[in-house]
């Protein structure tokens, strides 16, 4: 099995989940549920809760039931100055810059504030091109069209040629299902053997041997 391209998932996978950010991502969500959508507040966490479950997003969810504009709702939840929560990563751009397999961003966010993130932590440079939540539509990860629609995008169909890093199990363990190669970053909860998992994306070249057979990045 050759890995010739690299799938990265960008918030709380490129920097840590500590950061602050991703919760107020979330709480723009609701904002949004809230001001543009007139949902009550009290239905909106159980709202999300069912949205997450069913569709991979709180978007997919809005759209079929409220018709929401996507890149409206996007661009209100992103609207976040990202430098308040991330800083530039000089470890993360030595270790993107060592790594010869083309590296795509993958994720449910948007084009918009994918570019801001990379920006923010200094690699806005290394990947060749972002798949954003824009692109997977009608779907989004972790539902296998997803993973189809951007192995399409990349003009390579054999799922042995690629490996995915996400903070998310669920994703994880569709790209294994599918069958990519995967790495779990950040866990948040307790997963059992065989998967291989990272506690912050700086440990990547620790596992490039075990990933590819070979030394370390």
């Amino acid at each position: 099995m050759s890995i010739q391209t690299i799938l990265f998932d960008l918030d709380e996978t490129l920097y840590s989940p500590d950061s602050g950010l991703w919760q107020v991502l979330r709480d723009r969500m609701g904002d949004y549920m809230s001001t543009r959508l007139n949902i009550p507040d009290q239905q909106i966490p159980e709202l999300r809760k069912n949205y997450f479950e069913t569709f991979g997003t709180t978007l997919r969810g809005l759209e079929r039931d409220f018709h929401v504009q996507a890149e409206d709702y996007l661009n209100y939840v992103h609207d976040v100055n990202i430098e308040e929560f991330v800083l530039p990563d000089p470890v993360l751009r030595s270790i993107l810059e060592s790594i010869p397999q083309r590296k795509v961003i993958f994720t449910n966010a948007n084009a918009r504030h994918t570019d801001n993130v990379l920006k923010t932590l200094g690699v806005d440079g290394y990947f060749d091109i972002v798949i954003d939540v824009m692109q997977m539509a009608p779907f989004c990860k972790p539902y296998p069209e997803a993973y189809h629609k951007a192995m399409s995008i990349l003009g390579d169909s054999d799922p042995g040629h690629y490996l995915l890093l996400d903070d998310s199990l669920r994703n994880v363990l569709t790209a294994l299902q599918v069958g990519m190669q995967a790495v779990l970053v950040n866990p948040r909860e307790e997963v059992e053997d065989p998967l291989i998992r990272i506690d912050s994306i700086h440990e990547l070249p620790h596992i490039w041997s075990s990933l590819f057979g070979a030394t370390d990045v």
